[in-house]
């Protein structure tokens, strides 16, 4: 398949399934979004509706605006509003859910549901023009470093009250924000932070002695004990050599090295016979979990793309169309495989449509 055929069956799902579907089911009558749809695109209530899962939604409509879908403006900015409306704490930072109706039932600050706010935030100053969104990033970057800040160890804390074992997963996404700001926003406090990631990732991240990347740690960064210091997500590889290249572009520079590695490791230990992403590996390349999600699909062929393998990017995405978007309702997807293929999840996600997006934007926009 040629990349303008993937570029029209990937624009005539996203466009004409998916969005449509999800800006119809996803949705209540606030404008806020809902947790799950059933295979049948009912909405399923009575979850908490998380920060992260709204603030993806945010991006993914506005995203969706500016690839051309004028009607995702409209949900963007009506779902901002609410977000800000009912999310937002007093202190600056953000709580972690609220219920149906819009009550907080959950007050944490959460790292990964902070990082989400931000990249949102981004979304809605690039796209939407929103004039609220670089005041509230700022100031939601300054209450995060004023409250979760580690000056002893680097990085924040993942919650408060703090909470182990530490991951380098918020941390990421984090600097995936802080990247998207820089880009449309550059600033000192955005450019100060993001390199603070890549500190981070330097010094305690990236496994030199294996080429990998960790990804649960001890309160001062050590390598987790037991089983949980071996876990490595090749998913997660591919999403960090994603976001060195976009660091690079921006003049975060000296990472290029690493990237390489985390490339190799994961195209050589962490797909399997149809070149899938594996959910996790070990520190030594065997596989721990030979499942495989759809968000590793997705960074995959995001980076494979960013990478120059077109070929490569374009056969995933052919998988991708005949497994995880394989659903009697066109639109919908399924999260979860075992390793032989067999089908995990009684619901659909709405979090993962931030992960498609990501990658059809990416296809989407690639000169064919």
């Amino acid at each position: 398949m040629t990349l303008s055929t993937m570029q029209t069956r990937v624009r005539d799902w996203l466009f004409g399934q998916a969005l449509p579907l999800w800006a119809r089911a996803g949705i209540d009558a606030e404008g806020r979004f809902h947790e799950k749809l059933a295979f049948d695109a009912r909405p399923i209530t009575g979850r908490p509706r998380r920060t992260r899962v709204q603030a993806r939604q945010v991006y993914v409509f506005a995203e969706a605006a500016a690839l051309g879908w004028a009607e995702g403006e409209a949900v963007a900015r009506r779902a901002l509003d609410v977000l800000i409306r009912d999310y937002r704490r007093d202190d600056g930072l953000w709580v972690r859910a609220v219920d149906d109706a819009g009550a907080v039932i959950d007050a944490t600050p959460d790292l990964y549901d902070l990082a989400f706010v931000l990249f949102a935030l981004a979304a809605a100053h690039r796209v939407l023009k929103d004039e609220r969104a670089r005041p509230l990033a700022l100031s939601t970057l300054a209450a995060v470093e004023g409250r979760m800040a580690d000056p002893v160890h680097g990085g924040w804390q993942e919650a408060l009250p703090s909470v182990l074992p530490r991951r380098q997963n918020p941390h990421m996404h984090m600097l995936e924000a802080l990247l998207a700001w820089q880009a449309v926003a550059p600033d000192p406090t955005f450019e100060a932070a993001a390199r603070s990631v890549l500190d981070l990732f330097d010094r305690r991240f990236f496994d030199r002695e294996h080429l990998m990347l960790g990804e649960f740690f001890t309160s001062d960064w050590t390598v987790a004990p037991g089983g949980a210091g071996q876990v490595v997500e090749p998913g997660h590889h591919m999403e960090w050599v994603w976001l060195l290249d976009q660091a690079r572009r921006l003049g975060f520079d000296g990472h290029e090295r690493q990237a390489q590695a985390l490339l190799a490791s994961a195209l050589t230990n962490g797909v399997d016979a149809r070149g899938m992403m594996v959910r996790e590996i070990d520190r030594i390349g065997v596989v721990r979990d030979g499942g495989y999600r759809l968000w590793g699909q997705t960074e995959a062929i995001r980076t494979l793309l960013t990478r120059g393998r077109i070929d490569r990017a374009l056969a995933l995405t052919e998988t991708l169309f005949a497994t995880h978007l394989a659903t009697s309702t066109p639109g919908l997807w399924i999260d979860n495989f075992t390793a032989d293929g067999k089908a995990e999840d009684a619901d659909v996600p709405a979090s993962s449509l931030y992960h498609l997006t990501t990658a059809f934007s990416a296809l989407l926009t690639e000169p064919a």
